[in-house]
């Protein structure tokens, strides 16, 4: 097995982790759950309400998370305007993003190609979306703004309305581990805020994409590696190619 022997903590919400760690067990490693960060509801819907009470026909629809994805279609479906969404052009950061999408019975339409499954790349993808068109982009609290941003320097009128809330686990002490994946800046930053940048030292590191990555390296942990795909096949193989790497002890 690639990773037989390798003890891998998952830090995904625990709602997200089953997925990776499939892959993960499969891949001959033992995954350890170690979820530290969790993602909730925000702590006023209003927003999200008012920019879908005027959804209209013709307007996109931007998601960059499947728990984004979740989030927001229980909440439509709650307040009545989940059909509304048919009517709309969507698009999703990543295939994950795109399953959770067609599992609420959606289609994207853009979906960045390998490489590019972050929020540049999903605006590059988006390069018939300019001036005239309105974006809703329902994205966590404090998340990144570089969507917009590329968006609104094009012409479009996005408006940027919470989904989500991102909030940190009370963590419970490190078990014994060799290696582990962060597939986001908030949960590298949970660990390191608990147990310090020097409980990763001497252990394979790696992110999800280069957004972590570089979160990792802010926070003083060199990532080992950096998935090129941004799915639990790409993460296994970043991590499968780190631990082949790693230093051995005489």
């Amino acid at each position: 097995m690639e990773l037989g022997g390798c003890r891998v903590l998952v830090t995904r919400p625990a709602e997200q982790a089953g997925p990776l760690a499939a892959a993960l067990r499969e891949a001959g490693a033992t995954p350890l759950l170690y979820p530290t960060v969790t993602v909730g509801e925000p702590p006023d819907w209003a927003p999200f309400d008012a920019a879908f009470a005027t959804l209209r026909p013709g307007d996109w629809i931007v998601f960059t998370s499947p728990s984004a994805v979740r989030l927001a279609v229980a909440r439509l479906r709650r307040i009545g305007h989940f059909s509304a969404v048919a009517s709309s052009a969507i698009a999703a950061v990543g295939p994950g993003t795109a399953a959770a999408l067609a599992a609420e019975g959606l289609t994207a339409a853009v979906v960045p190609e390998v490489g590019q499954r972050h929020q540049e790349g999903l605006a590059t993808a988006m390069d018939g979306v300019g001036a005239g068109t309105r974006v809703i982009f329902p994205r966590a609290l404090g998340g990144r703004d570089v969507l917009e941003s590329q968006l609104t320097a094009r012409g479009a009128a996005v408006q940027t309305v919470p989904v989500s809330e991102t909030r940190p686990c009370a963590l419970s002490p490190l078990p014994e581990f060799d290696a582990a994946i962060f597939a986001s800046p908030s949960a590298l930053r949970a660990l390191v805020d608990r147990w310090g940048a020097g409980a990763l030292a001497g252990r394979v590191a790696v992110a999800i994409g280069p957004v972590t990555a570089a979160a990792m390296s802010a926070a003083g942990v060199t990532p080992s590696g950096v998935a090129e795909d941004p799915t639990q096949d790409g993460v296994v193989r970043a991590l499968s190619a780190a631990w082949a790497a790693r230093p051995r002890s005489p």
